[in-house]
């Protein structure tokens, strides 16, 4: 035969987590790159494909919810966990007490070994195989693991190459017993290659068991120096039988020690409730029960048969060879063909139905299965032939005697009378009519013909159908694959009763021995035998049914019947071979009652007078430990595990105990042992707490006052009102005032005005110190011109003697003397030229007679004010063709010359300042009219009035720099800025109206002060936790901190908050500034949002001129106690304090190539990927918290930069809402769901040639996650579920959409650990690497920056709804009223208290309110005018 052949398709795979394809083996073939790419790999097939088989896949009930809180009990979980790692055991605890969470913990430190051998998990039936193997995929994702049963077709696999293929990079697999045994035997799959094998149900070992026969194969490689692998057994009942010495034989087969949890056994019996156990007597049966008139026709017709015409027989007689001459004779002396049996089987059962239920039940069985019988046969060959192992030639045969039976339909059972039912059916129903509504029930019957029956009867009782709901189970999922037989009148429902019965759609459960063991079912409160235990294990096993409160284990027995203290008495041998805790229970409270006072001297602070005594440390262990994390999934309490010391001979065994505390503290603190050994496990208890809080005081945890530390942290970050009063702006000109008397050497510049390309003016201007540069500003002279005013980079030193004439006084004079008197004294600023320019000899100075008027000499009326002049006018124009004449000229006489003009300036006014407002309409009539009488004219062109108007905002701009001059050479002295303007800019707000303002500094410097204090608190305070980090770093960076900088520094003295004011605006005379200078100005007030913000964006201005080492300097300044540390230095001292590992473990390589990034160090990628629940308790390693506060500034920061580079630029209120859209947990977890790696899958066609198919299948990131909490797993299912209903929706939008999908993330409500584990790996990357740009590229991969190009290219509308409903309300109120309706939440909409919109089904608070927002919007731009006028303005 030629070998078999290797297929190679491009066909995806499904997601369906609860397949064993999906778990097949993997081999690269690409890691994904942007969200583009990503979105690419999924095509129709695979989108759909997505959803997850909620069938196999359930989130967990009520009942398994606290099944899995029981799993966390952990002090005797992790007691068996760490036996199991010393040595080979069978862990032996109840059922529902969290044995599987055992092997799972114990698999988890077998896969964290350097190696590339397989776990096997073995389990005596498929249901506990698919069970399991559910288990196993929720709580280890990233690991491929596979199930293998019969109907992968297995027993045909007969090539090495097969199972090599098959079990290509899989880690675990789970099989019964009987696939590992024969794959071993067949030398497919070598003992050697396996590192542990769980046995669960492990008391099935015993005898030929399958599993008996691969610990023969494990005692030949351990006899021979062969590798061999681990055992581990997990059991509710160690012995089979009736029998205490199986425990030995099975501890002799497995190899294995059996143990229970001896140290923390009160703790295990809390968590597992038992049942009260009661009994029903019934009277004695009797072997000989009457048969009906349907069984004696049966059995007539039986024995009608005439053997010699069985087919079977036929068969034989014409093969005539010596085989089936001997199989003829054995079958004619035995009448043992298949149809014979098929009628005996018929009538047994009818039999044993009459005894159990009744004549009603024996006939109404054997009506249903001839009925059945001839219905499959009238559907032709075909059907029967499917169904059935019979051939067509035996049913005609078993068709013939079958017509002779007289059966007719029985009476309905709703009708029938107590006649037709046996005793202990009637028993059974008045029991389950005294059982409270809503209780959950589990009925245990032996055979599966009476399961089907007496679910019939029970749910035809009339008065138990309002009460229960009924479903059977009556096996294996392979009962409804089987071939169908005469009597099977069991309808296959292929385990939906069961998956009903969990979810509480069925509350009566009828269930053969399968429900005993393993499966899981939740916890019930009543289980009724209604057939007694065959042994001492199937009655454990059921009791661990009832584990529910109050629950009762009933068994329907005879009279006769001492069972139950059989039962007892063997559990009660059994349980002494490994329970060896309970001969000491009496000696231990007699000492506890003691009260003895060990004589341990209390830990004493000298600095404070605090003091903790020995009996106090537990409970100020706790309180520590309570504010360590309280992250949600992770348990932050202490766990106690005690440990017995070998007493003397003779002696009361002593306890030494240590003490567990929470994995977000540092490895050396996470275990602490007590010092001696007590003979009160209670003072052992607090030895270990006392030593642990001793420990955590030496490693700054806990102050002082022995409080924990995070206190002090809290109390620290400061509080702030949001205005305070502070000292006004620092004002340069009364200290120039002063120099202009002192200094003689000069600084002199040239000062343009510029219209276009045109010089208007220009002046050397001289000041008697430092005269900054000053940029070109623009003067908004009116909405047409807009002129510039330039100061020359170039400056001279002169001296007084030197100077001209200063012509300031002239200059303002001539633009303001028509306002206010101008006095001809000293300025600040001297003003001089090469023109004539007198005091007071030029404004009006020449007469209109006579002259020809030029626009460019202004025009004054008789008080002096300005106009320019337009036309000669013969006489008093008209009102219609002049816009205004005077108050006053209406009197002056018509027929002689007038003057149309326009206003110069209108009113003083800010010329820094753009004017808002239309350019206004020309209509053709004059502006103004002036009888000419009345005029006169300058003596000098109107360009030197201009520059005298723009003085004082020439004052202003250069007071401006002289005041951020002031700060350079003051308080920023050290950091050594060299762009005033960039210092200009970080301290004006925008209400300066400067044209440029701090709001795009400060955004930079929030992230970077963000980075460096994360750095610092990391640094400084290498043993913290997170959450003290947090509160450190908040108690650098809060407003309030950074507000008393700003104080404490005088920086307020430099902030311009307040725009320039021409009203009221009078020359800066020397005289005057030096008569005033002791009277103290009086104080501003300020926000304290605003001090905060300059203190952030004269960080972010430092960090642009001079990188992070002038950012760090500047921080110094200001924030004086923190250490602060640059990024190589930190990035060397973070990274030194992590153990290196060159290697990973084989599951997490592939994890690197879906990165993109190879890790130097691998304790990094660990530590990003493992979540605080991860069991770490005896572990060096550390969990990704660390890490996360890391990569959460370090995320702020890569997406802060591209923001910043963005062309054109953006604007401050435009990066504040990217960086909120892009960097938000509801997209980030949404992205870290989409980021996989497509991998190769490998399957085995079942046809002859086995032909190994390869397929490709995602990974995702987020599967790679390694945490130890059931209910984190059950969240991620939810999540799962949510994603694949909602994902492609969201990624329309996210690809295609206008808008931002703020409601739909708000509903698929994905757990914040997703995104906490990716911020976790970029602080890993950085500490790798000390690279931001290798965290930018994974910022890349992931794709958030994809979707922020797409945002920025399509303007993409990013506004929340919230923000958009409140400009859409103005100023009116907005109000949001949730409620809570069990299952959803609902949220009203209110507009200035009217009513807008309600919105229901949300999954969260955060949601509905979202989309209520959402709903809301639409609703009012709907509306018309009139009611939104309503609304808006009541």
């Amino acid at each position: 035969m030629e070998p078999p052949t290797r297929k190679f398709t491009a066909v995806a795979d499904e997601y369906d987590d609860s397949s064993s394809e999906d778990s097949s083996s993997l081999e690269l073939i690409e890691a994904t790159g942007g969200l583009e790419d990503r979105i690419a790999d999924f095509d129709e097939e695979e989108t759909a494909a997505v959803v997850v088989d909620v069938s196999n896949q359930e989130l967990p009930s009520s009942d398994q919810v606290e099944e899995q809180t029981i799993i966390h009990a952990r002090a005797y979980q992790t007691e068996m966990f760490e036996e199991s790692l010393k040595r080979n055991i069978i862990v032996a605890m109840d059922t529902g007490s969290g044995k599987t969470q055992v092997a799972v913990l114990r698999i988890q430190a077998e896969l964290e070994k350097r190696s590339d051998k397989i776990i096997w998990f073995l389990a005596p039936t498929i249901p506990l195989c698919e069970q399991q193997f559910r288990v196993l995929k929720s709580q280890i994702r990233a690991i491929q693991i596979k199930m293998l049963s019969g109907s992968d077709g297995v027993d045909t696999w007969s090539d090495v190459r097969i199972w090599d293929d098959y079990l290509k990079n899989v880690r675990i697999v789970v099989s019964t017993h009987q696939v590992l045994l024969d794959a071993i035997t067949h030398a497919f799959v070598p003992i050697s290659r396996l590192s542990l094998i769980v046995f669960d149900e492990a008391h099935h070992c015993v005898g030929n068991h399958p599993g008996s026969k691969i610990m023969e194969r494990y005692r030949m490689a351990k006899a021979y120096g062969m590798a061999y692998p681990a055992i581990l057994g997990l059991t509710a009942s160690p012995i089979m039988k009736s029998d205490p010495k199986g425990i030995d034989r099975l501890e002799q087969t497995l190899d294995a020690v059996c143990k229970s949890p001896n140290i923390h056994r009160e703790e295990l019996i809390a968590a597992v409730k038992r049942p009260s156990i009661s009994s029903i007597t019934l009277p004695p049966s009797e072997d000989d029960c009457v048969p009906t008139p349907a069984m004696l026709s049966l059995a007539k017709a039986f024995r009608s048969l005439n053997i010699y015409d069985d087919p079977y027989i036929l068969y034989l007689q014409s093969e005539g060879t010596m085989k089936s001459l001997s199989k003829l004779q054995n079958a004619l002396s035995k009448r043992d063909t298949y149809t014979t049996k098929q009628l005996q089987s018929l009538y047994r059962t009818s039999c044993a139905l009459l005894k159990e239920l009744g004549p009603w039940a024996a006939d109404y069985y054997i009506y249903t299965s001839i009925t059945r019988f001839f219905e499959a046969d009238s559907e032709g060959p075909a059907s029967w032939e499917a169904q059935s192992s019979m051939t067509s030639q035996e049913r005609e045969y078993m068709a013939v005697a079958l017509k002779k039976v007289n059966i007719q339909r029985p009476t309905p059972f709703e009708v029938t009378s107590t006649t037709g039912l046996s005793v202990k059916f009637i028993r059974l129903v008045q029991q389950l009519q005294s059982i409270p509504e809503g209780a959950r029930c589990i009925v245990f019957v032996r055979e599966v013909a009476t399961v089907s029956v007496l679910g019939h009867m029970l749910s035809s009782t009339t008065s138990l159908q309002s009460r229960f709901r009924v479903g059977t189970v009556v096996g294996t999922s392979v009962y409804g694959k089987r071939k169908r037989e005469l009597g099977d009148v069991n309808v296959a429902r292929d385990g939906l009763d069961l998956e009903d019965f969990r979810s509480d759609k069925i509350n009566l459960l009828l269930s053969t021995s399968v429900a005993e063991e393993g499966i899981d079912v939740p916890a019930c409160n009543y289980v009724i035998c209604f057939n007694a235990p065959d042994n001492v294990k199937s009655f454990i096993q059921r009791r661990g049914r009832a584990r529910a409160d109050n629950s009762k284990l009933i068994l329907l027995l005879e009279e006769s019947s001492d069972k139950i203290g059989m039962w007892m008495y063997f559990e009660q041998e059994m349980k002494k071979r490994y329970e060896d805790d309970m001969r000491v229970a009496q000696e231990l409270a007699e000492l506890e009652n003691l009260g003895m006072d060990p004589a341990v001297e209390p830990l004493v602070i000298p600095s404070t007078g605090a003091r903790l005594h020995f009996g106090q440390a537990k409970a100020h262990l706790q309180h520590f430990c309570s504010k360590t994390n309280r992250k949600q999934y992770i348990d932050s309490q202490p766990f106690y595990i005690s440990r017995r010391v070998e007493p003397f001979p003779g002696d009361i065994p002593r306890f030494n105990a240590t003490v567990y505390l929470p994995p977000s503290l540092p490895p050396p603190l996470r275990q602490v042992r007590g010092l001696q050994a007590w003979y009160s496990e209670n003072n052992a208890f607090e030895d270990a707490a006392f030593q642990a809080f001793k420990a955590v005081y030496e490693a700054g945890l806990v102050n002082d006052h022995l409080m924990p530390l995070i206190d002090d942290i809290l109390e620290g970050i400061e509080t702030r009102s949001s205005i305070i009063e502070v000292d006004p702006t620092w004002t340069p000109w009364p200290d120039v005032a002063r120099l202009w008397g002192r200094a003689d050497d000069l600084i002199q510049r040239e000062i343009c005005l510029r219209d276009g390309s045109i010089i208007k003016a220009k002046f050397d201007a001289t000041l008697p110190r430092l005269f900054p540069v000053i940029p070109p500003f623009d003067i908004y002279w009116d909405t047409q011109n807009t002129w510039k005013v330039e100061v020359s980079n170039e400056s001279h030193s002169v001296t007084t003697s030197a100077l001209k004439k200063d012509q300031s006084a002239a200059l303002l004079d001539l633009a303001y003397s028509h306002r206010w008197p101008v006095e001809n004294s000293a300025h600040v600023l001297h003003l001089q030229s090469d023109e004539d320019l007198t005091f007071r000899h030029h404004a009006g100075q020449r007469s209109v007679e006579g002259d020809t008027l030029d626009p460019n000499f202004l025009v004054r009326n008789r008080s002096g004010a300005p106009y320019v002049y337009i036309a000669r006018l013969p006489s008093r124009p008209s009102l219609e063709s002049t816009k205004k004449i005077e108050r006053g000229l209406e009197d002056e006489p018509e027929d002689l010359p007038w003057l149309a003009v326009s206003t110069w300036q209108r009113r003083p006014r800010n010329l820094l300042c753009p004017l808002l407002g239309a350019r206004p309409l020309e209509d053709g009539r004059y502006p103004r009219a002036i009888p000419l009488s009345q005029c006169t004219v300058d003596s000098i062109d109107r360009s030197k009035v201009d520059f005298g108007a723009i003085i004082p905002s020439i004052l202003y701009m250069l007071g401006v720099y002289l005041i951020a001059e002031e700060l350079r050479q003051s308080i920023l002295a050290k950091a050594r800025f060299s762009s005033l303007p960039l210092l200009v800019t970080a301290v004006s707000s925008r209400a300066a109206g400067l044209g440029t303002d701090y709001e795009r500094l400060e955004f930079m410097g929030d992230s970077i002060l963000k980075l460096a204090a994360t750095l610092s608190v990391m640094i400084e305070h290498p043993n913290h936790p997170e959450g003290f980090l947090s509160a450190c770093k908040d108690r650098i960076v809060s407003n309030s901190r950074l507000c008393r900088a700003s104080v404490d520094q005088g920086l307020h003295r430099f902030i311009l908050n307040e725009r320039f004011r021409t009203k009221g605006w009078r020359p800066h005379y020397i005289k005057d500034l030096i008569a005033h200078e002791e009277t103290p100005p009086p104080k501003k007030q300020i926000s304290t949002k605003t001090l905060a913000d300059v203190v952030e964006s004269l960080i972010g201005a430092a960090f642009q001129e001079g990188g992070m080492s002038k950012a760090l300097i500047c921080m110094g300044i200001f924030l004086p106690e923190v250490k602060w540390y640059d990024l190589p230095r930190g990035h060397m001292l973070i990274s030194n304090t992590k153990q290196i590992k060159p290697d990973l473990p084989p599951q997490y390589k592939v994890l690197e190539d879906l990165i993109g990034y190879e890790f130097r160090n691998k304790t990094l990628l660990l530590e990003a990927i493992t979540h605080g629940s991860w069991n770490l308790y005896m572990s060096t390693e550390s969990s990704m918290e660390r890490l996360e506060f890391l990569g959460d500034a370090i995320l702020d920061n890569v997406i802060t930069t591209n923001l910043w580079n963005q062309k054109p630029v953006l604007k401050n209120h435009q990066m504040h809402l990217l960086r909120t859209a892009t960097v938000n947990a509801d997209l980030l977890g949404f992205l870290v769901m989409e980021w996989h790696i497509m991998q190769e899958t490998t399957s085995i066609s079942q046809d002859a040639d086995h032909t190994t198919t390869v397929t490709q299948s995602p990974v995702f990131f987020w599967q790679f996650m390694r945490k130890g909490s059931a209910q984190l797993s059950a969240a991620q299912r939810a999540a799962e579920e949510r994603h694949a209903a909602h994902r492609d929706t969201v990624l329309d939008a996210i690809t295609r959409g206008k808008a931002y999908p703020w409601a739909l993330l708000a509903h698929i409500a994905i757990p914040k650990f997703f995104s906490d584990m990716f911020e976790a790996l970029l602080g890993a990357i950085w500490v790798d690497s000390g690279s931001l740009e290798a965290c930018t590229a994974v910022v890349e991969r992931v794709g958030i920056t994809p979707y922020l190009r797409r945002i920025l290219a399509d303007d993409v509308a990013i506004l929340h709804p919230k923000n958009t409903l409140g400009i859409l309300a103005g100023s009116t109120p907005v109000r949001y009223e949730t409620e809570w309706h069990g299952t959803e939440h609902a949220c009203s909409v209110f507009v200035d208290d009217k009513f807008v919109v309600r919105v229901t089904g949300g999954v969260s608070r955060e949601e509905v309110i979202t989309k209520a927002a959402d709903e809301a919007c639409r609703v009012l731009g709907a509306r018309d005018d009139d009611m939104m006028d309503e609304i808006m303005t009541g």
